[in-house]
C-alpha cells in the first residue's frame, strides 16, 4: 500500500477541495433564463404553497405504502388549494397535453387513465417554471 507524507496528502487534499470549489462556484454562476413577470409571481406563489404542503406533512411518518398515498394525497390537495385561492387554476392546455401521456401510462403499467392523470397531476403541479415542450400547469384566473 502506498504511503504518503501527511504534508503531502494534506496540500492534495486542499488542491483538489480549490477544484471542487472553483468548478461548484463557476456552475452557481451560470445565468439562468429570465422569467416574465407572470413567470416570476407564478415560481413565488409556487414556492410559498409548496412550503405550505411540507408543513401539512411534516408530522406525519408513512410506514406502509397506503400511509405514503395519503401523505402524497394532503400535500398536493393543501398545494391546490393555496394555488386556487391565490388565482390560480389547472391550465386547461396542460390538461391536453397530459393526456396522451397518461394513456401511455396507463397502458405500460397496467394502471386506470384517472390513476395515471392524477400521477401525472401530483407531480407537475409542483413544478413551477417553465420546462421546455410542455405547458404550465398552473395559469392566472
Amino acid at each position: 500500500m502506498l504511503k504518503l507524507n501527511p504534508k503531502i496528502s494534506m496540500i492534495l487534499f486542499a488542491i483538489v477541495a480549490a477544484i471542487l470549489y472553483f468548478l461548484y462556484d463557476k456552475s452557481a454562476s451560470e445565468p439562468k433564463p429570465s422569467l416574465s413577470p407572470a413567470q416570476e409571481q407564478l415560481a413565488k406563489m409556487g414556492d410559498k404553497c409548496l412550503d405550505f404542503g411540507e408543513r401539512a406533512v411534516a408530522s406525519d411518518v408513512p410506514i406502509i405504502e397506503f400511509q405514503m398515498l395519503v401523505r402524497l394525497a394532503k400535500k398536493t390537495n393543501v398545494i391546490e388549494r393555496c394555488m386556487t385561492d391565490n388565482g390560480y387554476k389547472q391550465n386547461s392546455a396542460w390538461l391536453k397535453y397530459a393526456q396522451p401521456i397518461a394513456t401511455d401510462n396507463a397502458a405500460k403499467n397496467k394502471i386506470s387513465f384517472s390513476e395515471a392523470l392524477t400521477s401525472l397531476s401530483r407531480a407537475d403541479m409542483q413544478i413551477f417554471t417553465p420546462v421546455a415542450n410542455r405547458p404550465d400547469y398552473w395559469v392566472k384566473n
